[in-house]
């Protein structure tokens, strides 16, 4: 062999190896790149993240309007009225479910056990009445039936 041929050959060595370095080089950048976050976690761009933060900080305002404006005005829940008409023969079970539809009282059924506690379901009278759900249950009774109760 003679000194040509051995430089050649020294060059194509060299030449290979700077290859192989910048292979494995560039493989290792992808692969870093192209491993996955860990698990329950993703990536996110720089820019994207910072919109984020912005969109939390205007949902937290907004949660802190709504907030002060809420404790500002007190909601007070409708009053509903009701314009009740007694007839004859109907049963304290019948007034009692009309004045639950027309949401004067929460419970028919407990309204009516209380008129049978008070020994007032018989004393249901005739007429029309207006009656409101500001009212509770011993006012509702007092007027629908007449009765005053006792002072003990």
């Amino acid at each position: 062999m003679d000194r040509r041929t051995t430089r050649l050959l020294a060059s194509l060595l060299l030449v290979i190896a700077v290859i192989i370095i910048g292979i494995k080089n560039f493989q290792t950048k992808s692969e870093a790149a192209a491993t996955p976050p860990k698990k329950g976690y993703i990536e996110v761009k720089e820019t994207a993240y910072a919109d984020l933060e912005q969109e939390v900080e205007h949902w937290k305002q907004k949660y802190e309007d709504l907030k002060k404006k809420k404790t500002a005005t007190p909601d007070k829940p409708a009053v509903k009225m009701m314009h009740l008409n007694i007839n004859d023969g109907m049963t304290s079970k019948e007034v009692s479910k009309q004045m639950e539809k027309a949401e004067i009282i929460k419970d028919a059924n407990e309204f009516n056990d209380y008129l049978s506690a008070k020994k007032w379901q018989q004393s249901i009278q005739i007429g029309d009445y207006e009656l409101t759900s500001e009212m509770g249950m011993q006012e509702i009774a007092e007027t629908i039936t007449g009765n005053i109760p006792e002072k003990e």
